[in-house]
């Protein structure tokens, strides 16, 4: 599978990696949860989440620069920011509530809106200060949790709910892809400097092949993540895909990174926790993958 990006999302992708580079030079403090104002600041003002509606770039584009922020080692909301609140006409930041409109939602408490996809419709409600609050969690994402959902101003959006849903899963699997090549690329770096027996870690040949399975995991995940974004593929089989990667990807990186991996010194931790809880997200891999099966094999 090969994509040919033309000039306009090239050109997109290169100014996101010109952001990604300019706040990766700062030294991310030693805690689970960072948000950076200033990301939120440059990429609202750069217009990057306006890309999904943009002419000549489009869901490619945006799944590509999901991917490409999700490596930063501190977090801002993306996925729903780049496709789904622009199509919807919404506001950032925006936080999709899970089935249950009571359960804890990422970025719920610092979101201006919340959006609940659900099977008779799509509905939203504007957050004023109180409506949510946060919840203390493991995750390397920001929770929170709506005080009284049932009070809230829901109104019904003029959207499909399942081309709604299909965005959502290539938000998430290009998410999990951009995280889970950042962690590989940290622990490469870490076998590649650490020796043990007088040699590099990294040349090890059984430590190569377990990096290698994981390298052809994390690639598969975000070549599938962008051909759903083009319609090449179903959106479930792409989010199925990722989410099953995370597991084995995420076991293999904590081994090779040794007592470092549990450190809140290397941002490894960051991008697998992240990982991790998107892993659970729309019924995680099997309901994705019978969705998938489900659409290619009507009854």
């Amino acid at each position: 599978m090969n994509f040919e990006l033309n000039d306009d999302q090239r050109a997109l992708l290169d100014a996101v990696e010109q952001v990604v580079q300019h706040h990766l030079a700062r030294t991310p403090a030693p805690a689970r949860v960072e948000c950076v104002p200033e990301l939120d600041r440059d990429l609202e003002q750069g217009g990057y989440f306006e890309a999904v509606t943009t002419e000549g770039l489009g869901p490619v584009a945006a799944a590509a620069m999901v991917i490409a922020l999700a490596r930063l080692p501190f977090c801002t909301e993306l996925g729903a920011s780049a496709l789904l609140a622009p199509r919807l006409g919404l506001p950032r930041v925006c936080a999709v509530l899970g089935e249950d409109r009571h359960t804890p939602a990422r970025f719920l408490a610092q979101a201006a809106c919340a959006v609940a996809i659900e099977a008779d419709g799509v509905f939203a409600a504007a957050l004023a200060p109180g409506d949510a609050r946060e919840v203390e969690s493991l995750w390397a994402y920001p929770m929170g949790e709506l005080v009284a959902p049932e009070a809230l101003p829901w109104r019904r959006l003029d959207a499909d709910p399942k081309a709604c849903l299909d965005l959502w899963r290539v938000a998430l699997a290009a998410e999990i892809a951009g995280c889970l090549s950042a962690a590989l690329t940290s622990v490469v770096q870490h076998v590649s400097d650490r020796r043990q027996f007088g040699r590099p870690l990294g040349s090890l040949q059984a430590v190569q092949h377990r990096l290698a399975h994981s390298a052809v995991a994390v690639e598969g995940v975000r070549w599938l993540a962008l051909a759903a974004a083009a319609g090449s593929v179903p959106a479930a089989l792409a989010l199925g895909q990722a989410q099953q990667a995370v597991r084995p990807v995420a076991y293999d990186l904590h081994q090779f990174m040794g007592a470092m991996g549990l450190t809140l010194e290397h941002p490894l931790h960051r991008w697998t926790y992240r990982a991790r809880r998107l892993q659970s997200e729309l019924g995680a891999a099997d309901r994705q993958f019978q969705l998938a099966a489900g659409q290619a094999w009507p009854a």
